[in-house]
């Protein structure tokens, strides 16, 4: 899926910008939200194509923030902006979106396994309950 170095939960986490913790909390949720939603793919092509003007867009985000604060809290937007304004911060935002992304899948094929296991274990109790119900009917034919 993805062309990019893959994060797992083995690799260390380097952070390569400055960042504090809560806007890596928030650089998680939004790659969760889009991880859950399956826009990685889009949304990588999208920010991979624009990279180049990270810097603008977070210049941009500034001048539009008193219209776009109404909609979403000061605090997360500016920690956006910062994180935007940094060279590297589109690529630290992929690494996260790819780990997410990562983890999700990891979830969704354990899920798909244990409802596999569940359809398995529950032809066998239709077919231990056939069985039950014939000796039952045998021994009752026998009194």
């Amino acid at each position: 899926m993805t062309t990019r170095k893959t994060m797992t939960e083995e690799t260390p986490k380097k952070k390569p910008i400055k960042i504090t913790e809560k806007q890596e909390e928030l650089l998680r949720k939004i790659a969760n939200a889009i991880a859950t939603r399956r826009m990685s793919s889009p949304t990588i092509f999208f920010l991979e194509s624009v990279q180049p003007l990270n810097f603008i867009a977070s210049q941009f985000m500034a001048y539009v923030e008193p219209f776009l604060t109404f909609v979403l809290p000061r605090d997360a937007y500016n920690d956006i902006q910062q994180v935007l304004e940094q060279r590297k911060g589109i690529d630290y935002f992929l690494d996260i979106l790819e780990d997410e992304e990562f983890k999700f899948q990891k979830h969704e094929k354990q899920v798909r396994q244990d409802i596999k296991n569940m359809k398995k274990m529950e032809k066998i109790a239709k077919a231990e309950k056939k069985e039950f119900l014939k000796k039952l009917k045998k021994a009752e034919e026998e009194k």
